[in-house]
């Protein structure tokens, strides 16, 4: 998935992203797991239990296939529920690990890295396109201390 976006990205910038995204990788697995097991579990009881309702009705003997129907329905939301838990977390470890790698950086002044950690903080959802603009600047000052 990585390897496919990372056409135009410098070598550094691409093992930076390559280091964040296996800390995620875990987390992603898990989370389409879950989901892959949630929704048609969600959709199969849903469905089944409507027609259930709709042509069957409720009758003596047609209680425990409503209870398995339930069942499923229940297993399936509690995925569901795990998979937005499993989100937050990658979001939050995403958050964690980028302001930590501005916070440690040598290169970069005190009033950059405040800049860029406030840019993060107020809008978490570019974060990882201030975090490769951090990285663009970093490298763009080791390569002029260098020379």
């Amino acid at each position: 998935m990585f390897s496919i976006m990372t056409n135009e990205i410098p070598q550094s910038i691409q093992k930076e992203l390559e280091k964040l995204f296996s800390k995620l990788s875990p987390l992603m697995k898990k989370n389409a797991k879950y989901m892959m097991f949630a929704v048609p579990l969600l959709i199969i009881s849903f469905t089944n239990f409507i027609f259930f309702i709709i042509f069957d009705g409720f009758s003596d003997g047609m209680m425990t296939t409503a209870i398995i129907y339930a069942v499923m329905a229940a297993i399936g939301m509690a995925l569901f529920k795990e998979t937005k838990y499993l989100k937050k977390e990658m979001k939050q470890l995403e958050m964690d690990h980028v302001l930590k790698r501005i916070k440690d950086s040598d290169v970069i002044n005190d009033y950059r890295k405040k800049n860029y950690t406030d840019q993060i903080q107020s809008d978490p959802k570019l974060a990882i396109q201030t975090f490769i603009a951090f990285l663009q600047e970093e490298n763009e000052r080791k390569r002029i201390i260098e020379n």
